[in-house]
C-alpha cells in the first residue's frame, strides 16, 4: 500500500512540477486573462484549503470555482488527462510573507473546469536556498525513516527537518485515499544550484522515503 501511496503521489508532484518551474522562473508579466484579487494567499489559507481524495476524484475537496473567486484567476494554468479524469494545474503569484507562490491540482470528469476539485497543493518558498544550513550526503544519509514493517512512526518528521534546514522550496500535500501525503524539497545543498533534497512524509508526518540529487 505504501509504495502504491509513493507511485501515485510521485505522479501528481511530476504533474505539478510542470507548472510550478514555469512559474518560479517566468518573469513578472501575467497573461491578459489574469485579474488580480484583493484577497492575498497566506500561509494560513494555504493550510485552510481542503483538498480531496485523489482517488475518489477529489470528492469533498475545495471547488475551482470557490478558489477563482477569492483569489482570482491563476497566473498559469496547465491540462493534463489521468486515466478518466482531467487535472487541471493552477498557480497563483498574489501571495504575502516570504513565499513565492500557491500551485493547485484540481481534477473532475469533465472538461468545465469550474466544479473541479482540489486533490493537492504546493507551496513555493525561494528564501530557504539562500538562508538555511545546507544538506549534505551526510545529513541526507542521517534522515530516519519510518520502519515499514512495524507501526512505530520513527522517521524524522517534517518539523524537525524543518528547524534544521528551513522551510522546503517545494512542499506538496496530496489526498491519497483519504490520507493526506507530504512531499518536501530543499535546494539548500552542497549541491550547487541544481543539488536537491526530496523527502516523503506518511499521514503520520513522518518520512517514509527519500531522494537526493548533486549531492556530495
Amino acid at each position: 500500500m505504501k509504495k502504491k501511496i509513493t507511485t501515485i503521489l510521485l505522479g501528481i508532484i511530476a504533474i505539478i512540477l510542470i507548472v510550478t518551474v514555469s512559474v518560479h522562473f517566468q518573469n513578472t508579466s501575467t497573461s491578459s486573462q489574469t485579474h488580480i484579487s484583493s484577497n492575498k494567499w497566506t500561509k494560513k489559507s494555504f493550510d485552510d484549503l481542503k483538498i480531496g481524495d485523489f482517488n475518489k476524484a477529489g470528492k469533498d475537496g475545495a471547488t475551482y470555482e470557490q478558489v477563482v473567486a477569492k483569489y482570482g484567476r491563476p497566473n498559469k494554468k496547465n491540462k493534463s488527462k489521468s486515466g478518466d479524469h482531467i487535472l487541471t494545474v493552477v498557480s497563483w503569484r498574489n501571495i504575502a510573507g516570504d513565499y513565492t507562490g500557491v500551485t493547485l491540482t484540481f481534477m473532475s470528469q469533465e472538461k468545465n473546469t469550474a466544479t473541479a476539485r482540489l486533490t493537492s497543493k504546493t507551496l513555493l518558498d525561494s528564501k530557504t536556498i539562500n538562508l538555511a544550513k545546507k544538506w549534505t550526503m551526510t545529513t541526507y544519509n542521517a534522515i530516519r525513516l519510518e520502519n515499514s514493517e512495524t507501526n512505530e512512526h520513527d522517521g524524522d518528521s517534517l518539523a524537525s527537518l524543518t528547524k534544521q534546514y528551513g522551510h522546503p522550496a517545494v512542499l506538496t500535500l496530496a489526498n491519497i485515499d483519504g490520507k493526506v501525503q507530504t512531499n518536501a524539497v530543499w535546494h539548500n545543498t552542497n549541491g550547487g544550484a541544481n543539488g536537491s533534497v526530496s523527502v516523503d512524509f506518511s499521514e503520520y508526518n513522518t518520512a517514509l522515503n527519500k531522494k537526493q540529487d548533486k549531492l556530495r
